[in-house]
């Protein structure tokens, strides 16, 4: 195959490995086979220059997909993430040549999960991440409990590596024996984890709402009409407070009856979407009233843009509110992305004793953010969010890892995006697409006694066991130049 051919089969398997949505989980596991080829068939410095434009023309296209690519912020980023996504190919490049067949397979998985877990040390999430293109396929994904995402990531990636081992080499080896009987293994681990430890204890009616497409566009009208945009949070708070007040009323109002509705049919708690809801500090009391009172015995999360005296002049606040109107937390968003203009919290996680569980809360980006995930000793998180059309299905697909990987179910309500009810497991109990309905609401019956997970107990161990690993691999490769037999 000509290395021109190599370069377009696997830039063309890329776009579909991106997450957007319309990534393809197939994709994943082919993509980096013919650019590993390509690599390896060209001089160094071009080759991996054109792997590089790939990547970047990946993350362009991922930008335009998403509608991201006018946050200059956004940009700046995901060109560092193309350079450290071409890097694990770098490594194949110099260094597989120079190792014994079954270890030099090992250099681009163990390359891969070093530069997703670089990426994440640098506080940038865990975008880019292989193994989060895999959430649909449960048995794979029970790996996360023990090494997290990452090893999801390496298991893909070195299929590619093994695959192109048995393509040079013309034939099958004791290295495609090795793969093949390693992802047997994770594949009968995860069916037999879900067959056998199934989530236990009690479970809990939860619903997830959102409020209607039009009572946002009336509450945007209003506010136009007053001269002011809701994103200008200076703007906001020097308006007339009883004109703001009237304005941010529809999704209020709509959500409050929402949150009757479905206390009514029987929820335990009710939780709301982020941010789309406003409020002006001196109106949280009156909010918490009504929402106790429309609750009634239930409990419900309020999430909500909360505007204030004190510059930047907005929060991005969660109130758990329980029977009888006594507030259980405040969470302020720890991890604000770069469109909020937004002060973080400080990054503690709150957590509730509940009748039915223990129950704690992050808000939307802060799932991308496994160290903060991990704080929590409860067995439901609720992860308030508010997307957009070009990237609602990503993060809602990304929680089910989550999920798996520290033992709770989720709950994630979603304005402009995909709401989801997740269990331990990673199975989605519930899910609506915010653009496809004009009243959006989840209702699951969800467990809430928190899974023991290894990976809650050894943290990034896999990651760095695959750091060290890759450090290993460079250490034999420099001190034995030469390909070993």
């Amino acid at each position: 195959m000509k290395t021109k051919t190599l370069w377009w089969t696997g830039f063309g398997l890329l776009l579909f490995t991106l997450h957007t949505n319309w990534a393809s989980p197939v994709a994943a596991w082919l993509f980096a086979i013919p650019l590993l080829r390509y690599a390896r068939l060209r001089d160094p410095k071009p080759g991996l220059l054109r792997l590089w434009a790939a990547f970047g023309l990946g993350s362009l296209v991922w930008l335009v997909a998403t509608e991201t690519v006018f946050v200059p912020a956004i940009v700046g980023v995901f060109a560092l993430l193309a350079t450290l996504q071409t890097l694990p190919f770098a490594a194949d490049r110099l260094l597989a040549g120079r190792l014994p067949a079954f270890l030099s397979t090992l250099v681009f998985p163990a390359a891969v999960v070093t530069t997703e877990f670089a990426f994440r040390l640098v506080d940038f999430g865990d975008y880019g991440t292989l193994g989060f293109t895999q959430h649909a396929n449960l048995p794979l994904l029970q790996l996360a409990s023990v090494t997290g995402v990452h090893g999801i990531s390496f298991l893909v990636a070195w299929f590619a590596s093994v695959t192109l081992h048995l393509w040079e080499r013309g034939g099958w080896s004791r290295v495609g024996t090795v793969y093949a009987a390693v992802l047997a293994v994770v594949l009968a681990g995860g069916v037999a984890r879900m067959a056998l430890l199934p989530p236990s204890g009690q479970t809990t009616r939860v619903a997830a709402v959102s409020q209607a497409p039009a009572s946002v566009d009336a509450s945007k009208r209003a506010l136009t009409g007053l001269g002011v945009e809701y994103w200008r949070a200076a703007e906001v708070w020097r308006a007339d407070h009883g004109a703001v007040r009237a304005a941010f009323a529809p999704v209020t109002d709509d959500l409050l009856e929402r949150t009757r509705q479905e206390a009514a049919a029987g929820a335990r708690l009710v939780v709301w979407p982020e941010t789309e809801a406003r409020v002006l500090a001196e109106d949280v009391p009156g909010l918490v009233a009504r929402a106790s009172q429309a609750a009634g015995d239930a409990y419900v999360q309020l999430a909500f843009a909360l505007y204030t005296d004190a510059a930047p002049n907005v929060r991005n606040v969660a109130l758990l509110v329980a029977p009888g109107g006594r507030v259980e937390w405040t969470y302020d968003k720890t991890n604000p992305t770069p469109m909020e203009p937004m002060t973080p919290g400080p990054g503690t996680v709150p957590v509730a004793a509940t009748p039915f569980g223990s129950v704690a809360t992050v808000i939307c980006y802060d799932a991308d953010f496994p160290g903060l995930m991990r704080q929590a000793d409860a067995g439901l998180m609720l992860v308030p969010a508010n997307d957009w059309y070009g990237f609602r299905h990503l993060h809602a697909e990304r929680a089910a890892i989550r999920a798996v990987e520290n033992g709770y179910s989720i709950v994630r309500p979603s304005s402009n995006g995909v709401t989801t009810a997740i269990d331990p497991h990673g199975t989605v109990l519930g899910r609506s697409d915010y653009f496809r309905t004009d009243r959006q609401t989840v209702v699951a019956e969800l467990p809430t006694q928190r899974v023991d997970t290894v990976y809650d107990r050894v943290h990034d161990l896999f990651a760095w066991l695959a750091v060290a690993t890759l450090a290993g691999l460079i250490g034999l490769a420099v001190f034995r130049p030469r390909a070993l037999p």
